[in-house]
């Protein structure tokens, strides 16, 4: 595993993550939102947004750097693992899986009144968890500060990118159609893509 492998999958998931069915919907509620209020409030609340994202991914990695040592996954469990997940994005498309979200701002006192914004961005939705987890479990591999920090935010800020997009820009009827058939169609991309590196690292 190289850095330049972690860089690309930290940015590829993070974009993903936007357009997973159970972010998607709440992403655009929120960039709708914004967009609907003045030009410096729409930007403080993008801002804080993804300020508060970046901080809680990327003190994560660095926390997970610190306390776990690197560990030696063999040849195969890698493959295993990706295999697994993706299995689950093709389940949850028929099955309801009960996996909350994990809401972090409820681990603040007085966490359930911060703005909504800081809300968004202290939590990490159920069906984004896979797609950390193997950023998680690539940065411990490396071993690295700088990378957990490097990946960190860019996993936050493709994560928001779409949001901030759709809050400056506004949501025409063609983007809600391409986001309502996104969230339809990405758990089988993730799933396709993870199988496909699952397939690879075999091989």
């Amino acid at each position: 595993m190289t850095a330049a492998a972690l860089v690309l999958a930290a940015a590829l998931l993070g974009l993903l993550a936007f357009f997973e069915p159970c972010t998607i919907a709440t992403h655009t509620l929120f960039s709708a939102r914004a967009y609907a209020r003045p030009w410096p409030v729409c930007c403080r609340e993008l801002l804080a947004l993804w300020v508060t994202r970046s901080l809680l991914v990327t003190g994560l990695l660095m926390v997970a750097v610190l306390l776990t040592p690197p560990p030696v996954w063999g040849a195969v469990l890698p493959s295993v693992i990706l295999a697994a997940m993706a299995s689950v994005y093709i389940v949850s498309r028929f099955v309801y899986l009960p996996v909350p979200h994990l809401e972090f701002h409820r681990l603040v006192p007085g966490g359930l009144r911060l703005p909504a914004a800081v809300q968004l961005g202290l939590t990490l939705p159920a069906c984004t968890l896979p797609l950390f987890v193997i950023v998680f479990g690539m940065v411990i591999t490396l071993d690295s500060y700088a990378l957990a920090v490097a990946s960190g935010l860019l996993f936050a800020g493709l994560f928001t990118l779409p949001t901030a997009v759709a809050a400056v820009t506004g949501l025409s009827a063609g983007g809600q159609r391409f986001l309502k058939a996104s969230a339809l169609a990405t758990s089988y991309l993730t799933a396709g893509l993870l199988y496909a590196a699952a397939a690879y690292l075999l091989l």
